[in-house]
């Protein structure tokens, strides 16, 4: 199984992230954006594993909330993003997911947390077009939960599942 750990989001988020999308192709971006079902932010890619492995995932310590807040794009992976706010919570959460990995013996993507929504993959952009330009939604997420998520190939690009969730906070 292609595995990886990531937070789901909500309705809203979801709703103001596929705003997001629309404005990008708005203002000129041309990518392969991915289907709503399918917008995740990932704590820590794990690839092929054989197992399912949801007993490692931990629960957030204490509820918190992570907001939108800028667009960006990584050249070297070729990726339209939106990113978050700052939140010490949520690279504490992104931590604990990495260390509870490492003391399993799973093995994962050891590329620093950086915390981000993959919008597109392969933009285009229009000339003078600045991701940072377009208007990020005003919205912010609770985070209760953890979900491992199963990545498998589709007739129209990858397709992601939650197959597990840690259990939420009250």
């Amino acid at each position: 199984m292609r595995l990886f750990v990531a937070l789901q989001p909500d309705p809203g988020f979801l709703s103001a992230l596929s705003a997001l999308q629309n404005r990008c192709r708005e203002a000129g971006a041309a990518a392969r954006y991915l289907a709503p079902s399918n917008l995740h932010l990932t704590l820590a890619f794990i690839g092929e594993w054989p197992e399912e492995i949801t007993s490692l995932l931990p629960e957030p310590e204490e509820p918190f909330s992570v907001t939108l807040d800028r667009v960006g794009f990584f050249p070297q992976a070729d990726v339209l993003w939106a990113g978050t706010a700052p939140n010490p919570a949520l690279d504490r959460l992104a931590a604990r997911v990495r260390e509870r990995l490492t003391r399993a013996g799973v093995p994962f993507d050891p590329k620093p947390f950086y915390p981000h929504i993959t919008l597109g993959r392969k933009p285009s952009f229009p000339p003078g077009f600045r991701p940072e330009q377009i208007r990020v939604p005003a919205v912010s997420m609770p985070v209760r939960e953890v979900c491992l998520y199963r990545s498998d190939h589709g007739p129209n690009g990858m397709i992601y599942t939650v197959i597990g969730r840690s259990g939420a906070v009250s």
